[in-house]
């Protein structure tokens, strides 16, 4: 995600559910898939919806963001074919923890990984992982998401310890 925030567009009406009590940063949720190809899929936990002044829906925040913060569509191969800019990754082995990291250093996700010892091979070979994220709920949404064009890619490198 871009440290900086997404543009407000005066056309739409933005909407949080504040009845939850404070929102903290965006939760993220994780996945290791495909260890042939060392791919993560991130989902938000939770989401903001946009509604534009004239019906339908509003530009969503958490896809803005992604094209904001390096990552490019799924479908344009070039745009993440070689290791994004500003962006790393560390997997702590013992722990299965992941943190990713931004542009400028802004935390994108910490947390479990669930990886299994073909996937974290793969990823140490390569020293990188291919991160999936869109508008999904996790991967089971990603071939929808692709169609929708609101899937995004990013080649991050990773540093396994």
């Amino acid at each position: 995600m871009s440290d900086e925030a997404a543009p407000v567009d005066g056309a739409t009406m933005y909407a949080v559910d504040v009845g939850g009590g404070p929102l903290r940063p965006l939760g993220m949720q994780a996945w290791a898939v495909d260890a042939q190809r060392a791919q993560v899929v991130f989902a938000a936990s939770h989401r903001v919806e946009t509604f534009a002044s004239v019906g339908g829906r509003g530009p969503d925040p958490h896809l803005v963001g992604l094209a904001d913060g390096g990552w490019a569509r799924f479908d344009d191969f070039e745009g993440w074919a070689e290791p994004a800019a500003g962006w790393s990754a560390v997997l702590d082995v013992a722990g299965d923890v992941l943190t990713v990291t931004g542009r400028a250093g802004v935390l994108f996700y910490e947390g479990g990984l669930n990886s299994l010892r073909a996937w974290r091979s793969t990823a140490r070979r390569h020293g990188v992982f291919v991160a999936l994220a869109g508008s999904i709920t996790g991967p089971w949404d990603i071939e929808e998401a692709q169609r929708r064009g609101e899937m995004y890619a990013l080649l991050c490198p990773v540093v396994l310890v």
